[in-house]
């Protein structure tokens, strides 16, 4: 084997060294406390919820992005910029809106509040998009 393919073995063993390792890093812990201060913030946007069909929207601490739960899949929006960093998981049933968080506390409140007010509704818009774009997709453009 010539020094040039030594080399490219080389560099293609260390990528997927990186690589793999990676991949095995472990997912985020998707927060479980049920937070009702938290679940009356996001109340107000249980209807645009349901209307762009979400059924969960989660914060990871992160804070690098938002991952929205829609009846036509998963999409993910970057977390907001200027925002401290929270976590947590808005739910939607269908009937209520359930927030949790293992995070939050009264400290941290505003930070919190000033999340869901700009989180959920670019999720709302977001998912909405897609559904436009998804069904336009499906059924042809006109």
């Amino acid at each position: 084997m010539n020094a040039h393919w030594k080399r490219l073995a080389v560099a293609s063993v260390a990528i997927v060294s990186v690589l793999a390792g990676a991949c095995a890093a472990p997912p985020p812990q998707i927060p479980a406390t049920t937070q009702p201060a938290l679940s009356t913030i996001a109340q107000p946007y249980a209807q645009g919820l349901r209307r762009a069909g979400v059924q969960s929207v989660q914060v990871f601490s992160n804070g690098a992005r938002v991952r929205v739960a829609t009846n036509f899949g998963e999409l993910y929006l970057r977390y907001p910029a200027g925002l401290s960093p929270t976590a947590f998981a808005v739910y939607d049933d269908g009937t209520a809106v359930e927030v949790d968080s293992d995070t939050y506390n009264a400290g941290n409140s505003a930070q919190y509040e000033a999340a869901i007010k700009a989180i959920l509704p670019e999720s709302i818009k977001f998912a909405t998009d897609n559904n436009t774009r998804v069904i336009q997709d499906r059924f042809g453009k006109n």
